[in-house]
């Protein structure tokens, strides 16, 4: 029984004669300890306010009435991902370009999608009756209705294309016709002729109406389904033989002003011969050095995909003005450039295709 006494006052010492020292250096924790309970509360009150109408239970809010509050949506998010990847394909070409047009197009008609969605949640749709009539008072013609304008803009849109297409620059080795260009002009052309034989059918009919006293309604024209469908084909098919894709672009060559060379896997490098390579659009040799009064030659590999053109050219301190030009060469290819001597001093290479500080090396001629 002593024992038991004796370790109930050892477990209420503490209390009843404390040790103040150590009571005082407990007192930060203790106002930390308040001090993240105080947080924590604010916290769940911030997280708990809203509308209420049992308690404290929070509920969802509800719009006023005749007010409509659309829901959350994906689509800012998705377009946001499509446009980065577009602008990062416009700079690095391949597959990334036509991956941005392909995520951006899915979420430009996702969020159309949602919007007619919307607008139908506001506006329902109502079956009016089917009205029918004699026909247009006399003397008035009523011209059938057109596809004419819709492909009219395809048309165009398609000539656009090609020019821009046409804009891009080749190999030097494969210079293609402009195939892109020449299927917009027809399909713009096709668009015209079509055009101009519906206004000719309704010039007869107007026509026979002034005759006969009858004007008759010409019928509505079905879908051009076949047309836009043949047209889609033309494009695609144009467009993979303008790029390069079908059939492949044949190796590059050093044909081209200033270009005299062999890949690498022909004959030997002369001796001396620099290299340099290009990859994910940056020189990874940024200084070279050459002995001056004598003409060397750079080894060229452009580690880019095919659809990314490189050269390398030689020009003054400034970069500005150039001395010696060369003939740009696709992706996964190699060549010789041979350039003329230069007087000692500093020079500037750079690639004409993409002038940026990252395509921008110093070549030194002692």
């Amino acid at each position: 029984m002593e024992e038991f006494w004796n370790w109930i006052l050892g477990v209420l010492e503490p209390f009843v004669i404390p040790d103040w020292g150590e009571l005082v250096s407990l007192i930060p924790l203790g106002l930390a300890g308040l001090i993240a309970l105080w947080l924590g509360f604010t916290l769940y009150r911030f997280a708990t306010l809203g509308p209420a109408r049992r308690g404290r239970r929070r509920i969802t809010p509800l719009p006023p009435s005749g007010v409509h509050m659309p829901g959350g949506s994906y689509a800012p998010i998705l377009g946001a991902v499509g446009t980065g990847l577009l602008l990062g394909g416009l700079v690095t070409g391949g597959l990334l370009l036509w991956s941005g047009v392909l995520v951006l197009t899915l979420a430009l008609l996702y969020w159309g999608r949602e919007a007619v969605r919307e607008y139908d949640h506001l506006q329902p749709r109502t079956m009016l009756p089917a009205v029918v009539h004699a026909g247009p008072p006399p003397g008035i013609h009523m011209p059938a209705p057109s596809f004419r304008p819709l492909l009219g803009a395809i048309g165009t849109t398609a000539l656009l294309y090609g020019l821009v297409v046409l804009d891009t620059p080749q190999p030097a080795n494969d210079q293609r016709p402009p195939l892109v260009l020449i299927v917009g002009a027809i399909i713009l052309g096709w668009s015209l002729v079509g055009w101009l034989r519906d206004s000719r059918r309704e010039y007869v009919e107007t026509l026979r109406a002034d005759q006969s006293g009858h004007l008759a309604a010409l019928d509505a024209p079905g879908w051009p389904k076949r047309t836009l469908g043949a047209w889609l084909i033309l494009l695609v098919v144009a467009s993979l033989y303008q790029f390069g894709i079908v059939p492949p672009r044949p190796p590059a060559s050093a044909a081209g002003p200033g270009a005299s060379g062999e890949p690498s896997g022909g004959p030997s490098l002369p001796p001396g011969t620099l290299e340099v390579t290009a990859k994910d659009i940056q020189f990874l040799v940024k200084e070279l050095s050459v002995a001056a009064g004598a003409p060397f030659a750079i080894h060229f590999v452009n580690d880019d995909p095919s659809t990314v053109l490189h050269d390398v050219e030689i020009r003054d301190a400034d970069g500005k003005t150039v001395l010696q030009d060369q003939a740009e060469i696709a992706g996964g290819s190699d060549i010789l450039y041979r350039y003329t001597a230069l007087e000692p001093g500093e020079y500037r290479y750079i690639c004409s295709i993409h002038p940026i500080p990252t395509m921008t090396g110093t070549l030194t001629v002692r």
